[in-house]
Formats: C-alpha cells, structure tokens, sequence
C-alpha cells in the first residue's frame, strides 16, 4: 500500500476494489508459502540442510506485511459497514 494513499478517503467502490485484492494477493502469497515451505521441508529431507532450507524464514516477514495490509483494508471495510 502506498504512503500518501490513505485508507479514510477512498470512496466505497474503491474500498471494496482494494479490500477484493488484497484478498486474492493475501491468498494466493499464502498458498505459495505453504508450497514453498512443503518444498523445502522435502528438500532438507532428501538433501540435507541447504540453502533452500532458509527461504520460507526470509518470507515470513512479506506474509507479516501482507496480514497486516489485509487486516487494515478489511479493518476499515468494516468500520463503514461495507462486510
């Protein structure tokens, strides 16, 4: 999410828009998350510990932000009474 854009001055539509991205974007980086941490579990199994074995730890911190991002959007949503 932008820093100049803020969340109050969105219109309704826009709102509703962003709160519907912000959705699919929260689920589909989940998904790959948990694919990405199968995988690398798999790895360190048949390999042994490698440098995969760090990736899901580097990306906790992005599917931090993107939880919070939704929380936000879904937050004001609410408040407006628009779910």
């Amino acid at each position: 999410m932008k820093n100049t854009e803020k969340l109050s001055d969105l219109s309704n539509e826009e709102l509703l828009k962003k709160l519907k991205m912000a959705k699919v974007i929260y689920v589909v980086f989940f998904v790959i998350f948990i694919i990405m941490l199968a995988a690398c579990l798999y790895l360190t199994y048949v390999n042994g510990f490698s440098v995969f074995t760090m990736l899901p730890i580097c990306f906790i911190p992005i599917l931090i932000a993107n939880i919070m991002s939704f929380g936000k959007v879904k937050e004001e949503a609410k408040s407006r009474k628009l779910i």
